[in-house]
């Protein structure tokens, strides 16, 4: 056995029923009542493509032929880089009972973005769904459930990728999902339409002391009994106290966690498998822990980037506490076992390129960009959220500082630098997003390090930066004012020849090696774009010296 496939002993006992709640039918509110959906063994949509699977490496394959015992360790798939398989999954598993698999603080993270090529990077919504697929596919029950946290700001983008990240949940076929913040910043229209049920039931989304515009508004559960492989899970989710404040949202009602899980907890007694989805800070998520010793699984938000290999036992409950990362990189899968000694087993997941993207949730990203682009098309970046900024420094809209000339100009004087330049993956950063499946020059994430006059980091444009491949063809790609700032009052002043300003606005258009080093190339070449940047060894690609 490894410590990646870890069989905790945490000590519950699975019970065998879970009690409804005692109130009769007439007088229950309806976000009080919990919702028992049976999750069956074999897979609702067949899977796009299978991941091979081989033995367990580390020990001899157990005999028996139940599903699991002998082909659970997920390893690369043919074609895919082996570099990204960093981990066995699944080693020394026999066939579960059930599987709790968590996810939260996506961020809105709906797929990994990376120049450096998606092979090296982990985290997608299609290639969860391809994860989730497979181990249904084996005949394992799986029941996902989220912490929170889809987005991570707010605007007309951060609603529609919150609205796509919910139908994305649906299609996977998510237990429960909790809230963060973040999500609770949106407009209560966006809200009440992305989480209402569709099905007569109760909502999927979960949260014991928040509601939209009531706590027992029926838009939202409060809790939620769902089987699957003959046992009951009870789940309920809190938002931390603290963390409350972020929200400002005045149709959203908060309650303290504290006090909500006082009244919900009860109702979850006579469930087999309890779990508490807390969107609170570790040290918090403790607090309430062991003070409502009641939960089983006890899931965190604020944790590290990469989930521990063993989650954590909390000491005077049944409990463990398991972090989920950030971004949507991993997943955490929990096996339930009729087994005294390891009823519950510990498996973390990156969710990296061995996982091929599902055909559905793609077609979900289309739709994403396709909305961008209907937006951006008709109403410009302001449309989706991206306002204009003036250029740090510049006084105004006419301050000629704070114009941009495009890397054309840059080159009528420096011929070497701009050869140098234009042959370089920058030159054509713009055009490689008109490349991709779906496409993404509509997308300001995106734009902004892969065209000119954009703020990289908080997906804005400058005034007179970037448009669009139409309007501003002179700044596509990731041109020489990216790192120089805008060039044209420099052009125009050595062009004229005015020497009373050359000085100054030669001087301002330099970057030292150090400065490039620490924060000009890091600005979009950071942990997200390029996970394995190394300056050192890419400069030299780059590298370019002023005038000829």
């Amino acid at each position: 056995m490894t410590h990646r496939a870890l069989g905790l002993a945490v000590g519950f006992a699975l019970l065998t029923g879970c009690a409804e709640p005692s109130a009769p039918p007439s007088t229950k509110k309806q976000s009080d009542e919990p919702r028992v959906t049976v999750v069956v063994p074999a897979i609702a949509r067949p899977v796009e493509k299978q991941v091979a699977t081989t033995p367990p490496v580390e020990k001899p394959p157990a005999t028996g032929d139940s599903p699991g015992t002998n082909d659970a360790a997920i390893k690369t798939a043919p074609g895919k880089n082996p570099a990204r398989a960093d981990e066995h999954l699944f080693v020394d598993w026999p066939a579960p009972r059930a599987v709790l698999l968590v996810t939260g603080e996506q961020l809105g993270y709906l797929e990994p973005c990376g120049c450096a090529g998606l092979e090296n990077q982990k985290g997608g919504l299609s290639r969860r769904d391809t994860l989730i697929k497979q181990l249904r596919d084996k005949g394992w029950p799986v029941l996902p459930v989220d912490l929170g946290g889809l987005v991570h700001r707010f605007g007309q983008q951060a609603e529609i990728k919150f609205q796509t990240a919910v139908e994305a949940l649906k299609l996977m076929d998510y237990a429960a999902v909790g809230f963060g913040p973040e999500d609770l910043r949106l407009p209560a229209g966006v809200l009440a339409s992305s989480v209402a049920a569709t099905d007569g039931g109760s909502s999927r989304f979960v949260d014991a002391n928040v509601g939209l515009f009531a706590i027992d508004s029926g838009l939202t559960s409060r809790w939620r009994v769902v089987e699957a492989g003959g046992k009951k899970f009870g789940i309920t989710a809190v938002l931390a106290d603290d963390l409350q404040k972020e929200v400002n949202n005045t149709e959203v009602v908060m309650t303290p966690a504290e006090a909500a899980l006082a009244e919900v907890a009860p109702k979850l007694a006579d469930c087999d498998v309890r779990v508490l989805l807390s969107y609170a800070e570790p040290q918090e998520t403790l607090r309430l822990a062991k003070k409502f010793p009641v939960f089983h699984v006890v899931v965190t938000a604020h944790g590290a980037d990469e989930p521990p290999a063993e989650p954590a036992k909390i000491d005077g409950t049944p409990g463990v506490m398991v972090e989920v990362g950030h971004k949507g990189m991993f997943a955490v899968a929990l096996g339930v076992y009729d087994d005294a000694d390891r009823p519950l087993r510990y498996q973390r997941i990156p969710i990296d390129s061995r996982f091929a993207d599902a055909a559905e949730i793609l077609a979900l990203r289309r739709t994403y960009q396709q909305q961008l682009e209907t937006l951006v098309t008709s109403g410009g970046w302001e449309a989706v959220g991206a306002k204009p900024h003036l250029y740090p420094g510049t006084s105004g809209a006419d301050d000629p500082l704070g114009k941009f000339a495009g890397s054309k100009v840059c080159g009528e004087c420096h011929t070497k630098a701009y050869a140098i330049w234009a042959d370089t993956s920058h030159a054509h950063a713009t055009e490689t997003l008109v490349k991709l499946d779906p496409p993404r020059q509509f997308d300001p994430e995106c734009v902004s390090c892969h065209a000119t006059g954009w703020n990289p980091q908080e997906f804005y444009p400058y005034t007179g930066g970037f448009v669009g491949l139409e309007q501003t063809p002179q700044l596509a790609g990731n041109g020489c004012e990216n790192c120089h700032g805008p060039g044209a009052a420099h052009a125009e002043a050595e062009r004229e020849d005015l020497k009373e300003q050359l000085d100054k606005l030669r001087q301002q258009m330099r970057v030292t090696l150090a400065t490039a080093r620490e924060k000009t190339c890091a600005a979009c070449h950071d942990l997200d774009n390029s996970p394995e940047f190394n300056f050192t060894t890419y400069w030299p690609q780059v590298e370019h010296r002023g005038k000829d």
